[in-house]
């Protein structure tokens, strides 16, 4: 698609909020009870939404985007689920996190919505570098405070991931799904993922996501990880 047409579409949908939430569960692995699910954006009018992301950038909108679905993700998470205490995991831009305008939103948020500890997971998107570290810092610091916690998304995927296990202590760890697939034949993603498991102990909890094979699975709780996600667990689905 020309990019004038795609950036049209993202005016549309930004504009008339033209996108819906599935939410997919994650599992902790020792005793398969649910950890909580994780909200993906979709719209009709992009059928890869990591267009819209990008056509969002390009037009300056990508605050505006992600603050919305941010909110909607929050507010359309069940009132079933929340009683049952679990965690919705939201995707968030690390430009998000920084903007100046951010920490008036979650002070809005947070006057309309009362976040129990713990119930919303940020899990900050890997695609973008993160350069002002401090800033970075005390912003994680603030939301902490306030009963989110932090993931750290795609681990493993971008070029910073390890710098960021470091500075930003995350509260969950997430594996990119590369490392799920073929895991059980694949003896230096299990090394690997070995590693990973003896740095999250009492630290962070450790996920793997896109988990698609029972073999993968069996070997990924035979190595210790926390929590899985994946299709062999649950698709992403829209709550009814």
């Amino acid at each position: 698609m020309k990019k004038a047409f795609l950036d049209e579409q993202t005016k549309k949908v930004i504009e008339n909020k033209l996108f819906h939430h599935v939410y997919q569960p994650l599992y902790f692995l020792s005793d398969w009870s649910l950890l909580g699910y994780e909200a993906f954006l979709r719209s009709q009018y992009f059928v890869v939404p990591e267009l819209l992301f990008q056509s969002a950038e390009r037009l300056d909108k990508l605050y505006e985007l992600d603050i919305l679905s941010l909110f909607r993700a929050v507010v359309s998470y069940t009132p079933k689920n929340r009683a049952l205490q679990t965690s919705v995991f939201v995707n968030i831009f690390p430009s998000t996190l920084l903007h100046p305008d951010f920490h008036c939103f979650v002070d809005g948020l947070l006057s309309d919505y009362a976040v129990s500890k713990g119930e919303i997971v940020l899990e900050i998107n890997e695609s973008q570098e993160i350069n002002d570290v401090k800033s970075m810092r005390n912003m994680l610091s603030f939301l902490r405070q306030n009963g989110f916690q932090i993931a750290l998304d795609d681990v493993g995927k971008g070029s910073a991931s390890l710098k960021n296990l470091v500075e930003f202590e995350p509260d969950f760890i997430k594996l990119d799904r590369y490392f799920s697939i073929d895991l059980s034949v694949c003896s230096r993603k299990q090394r690997l993922i070995e590693l990973l498991v003896g740095y999250c102990k009492d630290e962070a909890y450790l996920i793997l996501e896109g988990i698609e094979k029972s073999e993968d699975l069996a070997i990924a709780k035979l190595l210790g990880v926390d929590i899985g996600q994946g299709y062999l667990l649950g698709k992403p689905e829209r709550f009814s």
